[in-house]
């Protein structure tokens, strides 16, 4: 391969683009809840947060701690949805508690009700003693299980210290780690949406309404989910989900002042996510559609280079990945650094470097000036292929009606 003659001319201009890059979505974020996050369930992206690290009680949120690990015990063998669970004495007792915080749901101690029944008790109209008997059901006691889900929460990352296995008396976690669980849940168990999707559930006759009026009383368009939580600690709090034209959205608010403007927050909060979402797909097409108008071929010896990420024309430069370039163009070897510094090695015993942040490419002993700097592009490491080919000795043409650079030997 011949030695570079340092011929480095600025490949002709043959296609100008513009990517029109979105200004963010300007939204009226009118939110009185103390904490909240917005998180985009297929990426586990912040779309929005405001104090989601501070702890916080989290109130009947609690019982989606509860029945995620009741669905750990499902997946481990040890329990099915059809499991008889029988009411203790204590549950029944807490179950119609009228110094519990939250609407008494009485159970009737020596009774028996599936898992499936004592899952949408918890979940639906928030039954504190559903939750204690499966608790006890599955630890023994209440206080086992809260060691359990204390376990069960910081393997998912959770911070927590639950005391309890409904929320009626306090204790902390906070909005982030509210709105990790209610993904995990999703993603690991996603037949808890057939619970907590349902607008009611009906036991012994009766329809007890799902305390979450998203789905009743109040509908809010793709909602199937996920937990309310009030106490006089914790104020007005919602765990929710919604899923729309094929994308999720997580939403939790802590705090808020008033059952409305849980409600109007949570709404509020959604609304922006689906918006956000929406916007950054645009963003990702237009995206798409430069990076379309920009692609490029480049053909060595008449065939063409496989690329893993696109050659393309960048400010009227041809660019292509650095490494796959060189060794489609036969170097002996070649080395790149943490810190986007590359040295070849050609068949002929040249050493040629260069480096990001540099227009400087060193061919043997000598120093040549690139058109362009080599740039990392989401993650590669892109090279000129102007500079390279003459690095190299070798000969370039552009071919503007098959958009190809032509690389062959001088």
């Amino acid at each position: 391969m011949k030695k570079a003659v340092g011929s480095f001319i600025i490949l002709a201009a043959v296609f100008v683009f513009v990517l029109a890059v979105s200004p963010t979505t300007a939204y009226a974020m009118d939110i009185e809840a103390q904490a909240a996050i917005v998180i985009d369930f297929e990426t586990g992206d912040i779309l929005f947060e405001r104090d989601i690290h501070t702890p916080r009680v989290p109130a009947s949120m609690t019982k989606a701690m509860t029945a995620f690990v009741v669905f750990e015990e499902i997946e481990a063998g040890n329990l099915t949805l059809d499991t008889l669970v029988r009411i203790s004495s204590n549950a029944a007792r807490i179950s119609s508690d009228t110094n519990m915080q939250g609407a008494p749901f009485p159970l009737a101690a020596g009774s028996y009700h599936t898992v499936d029944m004592l899952i949408h008790l918890a979940m639906l109209p928030s039954s504190n003693g559903a939750c204690v008997a499966l608790a006890e059901h599955i630890s023994g006691t209440e206080a086992a299980f809260v060691v359990r889900m204390n376990e069960s929460a910081a393997a998912i990352g959770m911070f927590s210290e639950f005391t309890n296995a409904h929320g009626a008396i306090a204790h902390y976690t906070n909005a982030y780690s509210i709105g990790l669980l209610v993904r995990e849940f999703i993603l690991r168990y996603p037949d808890i949406l057939r619970i907590t999707g349902a607008p009611y559930v009906v036991f012994q006759g009766t329809a007890r309404n799902n305390t979450n009026q998203f789905l009743n009383v109040r509908p809010f368009a793709g909602a199937d989910g996920f937990r309310t939580g009030t106490t006089r600690e914790a104020g007005w709090c919602l765990a929710s989900t919604a899923y729309r034209n094929g994308r999720r959205i997580i939403v939790v608010v802590m705090n808020a002042p008033n059952n409305e403007r849980r409600y109007g927050d949570s709404e509020t909060l959604l609304n922006f996510g689906f918006a956000e979402l929406a916007r950054r797909d645009r963003e990702a097409e237009r995206a798409a559609a430069a990076l379309r108008r920009a692609s490029i071929s480049i053909v060595h010896e008449g065939e063409e280079i496989a690329f893993s990420a696109t050659a393309r024309i960048t400010n009227n430069h041809a660019i292509a990945p650095a490494q796959e370039l060189f060794e489609a163009l036969g170097v002996y070897s070649y080395t790149a650094t943490a810190e986007g510094r590359i040295t070849v090695q050609t068949e002929d015993g040249v050493t040629i470097t260069l480096r990001t942040g540099s227009y400087r490419i060193h061919v043997g002993g000598r120093v040549y000036y690139m058109p362009m700097q080599p740039r990392v592009i989401d993650g590669v490491l892109f090279v000129p292929v102007r500079a390279v080919a003459d690095a190299l000795g070798l000969q370039v043409e552009w071919d503007r009606a098959t958009r190809s650079v032509i690389i062959s030997e001088n």
